[in-house]
């Protein structure tokens, strides 16, 4: 049998907030990875709708250099998933038997629950749409025959794909691939995503020194990031002799790459999609926040809050009591209501987290070498 392969690469990306499609996943794309899983033997064609960035998703597919591989540009793409399904059948060749149906997103399936799924397909003529599960969950790529599209024209659009393909014939095939349940419509699904494929969620130590160096990160502001970063780790072990759990790892390189588009308008979201681009969304993750912590994040210690509370407490080149930081900034927004309230907002948050350690953990001012208030 002759099966072909669609990958859906259209979309916005709005959730995630970078393009999903170009997402580093270990040493590839996220596109890439996908593209990859059309390298089976009786996988005759891949076919990759594109849209949103077409030009930026199509030329990460010839650098793929995969063979038999076209890309299919949707112009309704603002419309819907369910355009992309349409124009990617559309391209398909006539003497193909079934075809998979992957969103780019799903790029942690692998090979093997493909080839499993074809067998399932074969052993029943290419009769049934075959979909795998794991733990009894549905998941993705689906098989359809080919016949089966053929009423999508008229197909009013009514709960997507997955509406049109209610009306016919099904299998399952159980897998013990956790990939076909895995996306990352989210940073936080992209970061889960990695775990279970074993990959790095934040960048070592090396790995940050060349970021910096990469992104031009001015030597003020990498000396800033440095001294956070020792204030951020003095907490930790302080921490860690009284039973408090801390990602020493992710909280060093976030505290060293927090500022690093700090020349950028809302720095520290600009900071977080670079990161996210990088391939590290636990970084990202805690970058995103550094400014401003989510109105309902109750302090506790973790690493969102010796971020949050060592760059407070780290100001021109010195360690400060937040006290005098808030003097400083009163004095520098006197003229400025708004961003007055904002950096005292800030600085309270500051206080909590730093009560919080005081009466969890007995921290003071002394132990990280700042002068009382």
């Amino acid at each position: 049998m002759k099966i072909g392969l669609i990958i859906l690469s259209a979309g916005y990306s709005q959730r995630m907030g970078v393009l999903k499609p170009l997402l580093p996943v270990g040493e590839e794309s996220a596109l890439h990875r996908a593209v990859g899983l059309g390298k089976l033997e009786k996988v005759h064609t891949i076919s990759v709708v594109t849209g949103y960035r077409h030009e930026d998703v199509e030329a990460e597919l010839d650098r793929c250099r995969a063979k038999n591989v076209r890309h299919i540009f949707n112009s309704r793409f603002s419309e819907g998933m369910f355009t992309s399904v349409k124009a990617g059948i559309h391209s398909l060749p006539a003497d193909l038997d079934g075809f998979f149906l992957l969103p780019v997103d799903h790029c942690a399936v692998r090979p093997e629950t493909l080839e499993k799924i074809i067998a399932a397909f074969i052993l029943d003529n290419g009769k049934t749409v075959v979909y795998p599960t794991y733990n009894g969950r549905r998941g993705h790529p689906p098989l359809i025959p080919r016949g089966f599209a053929a009423g999508l024209r008229d197909y009013d659009g009514a709960d997507g794909m997955r509406g049109y393909l209610s009306r016919f014939p099904a299998a399952e095939v159980e897998t013990d691939d956790g990939g076909t349940v895995t996306d990352m419509d989210t940073p936080a699904d992209y970061e889960a995503l990695l775990r279970y494929l074993g990959l790095p969620v934040y960048p070592d130590a090396d790995t940050c020194a060349r970021l910096m160096e990469k992104y031009k990160m001015p030597d003020n502001v990498a000396a800033h990031c440095r001294e956070v970063n020792a204030l951020a780790l003095r907490l930790s072990g302080l921490l860690r002799e009284k039973g408090g759990l801390i990602d020493e790892g992710l909280l060093s390189a976030a505290c060293l790459l927090h500022d690093i588009a700090r020349a950028e308008p809302e720095h520290a979201n600009a900071g977080a999609k670079l990161l996210l681009c990088e391939g590290y969304p636990a970084a990202a993750r805690l970058v995103d926040i550094h400014m401003d912590l989510p109105e309902d994040y109750v302090p506790q210690p973790d690493e969102a809050a010796l971020l949050y509370l060592a760059d407070k407490l780290c100001r021109a080149g010195a360690r400060a009591p937040v006290g005098r930081t808030r003097q400083a900034l009163q004095a520098r927004f006197a003229g400025n209501p708004e961003a007055l309230a904002m950096a005292m907002k800030r600085m309270d948050r500051a206080q909590q987290i730093l009560d919080m350690l005081r009466e969890r953990y007995g921290v003071t001012y002394r132990d990280m070498d700042i002068p009382a208030e």
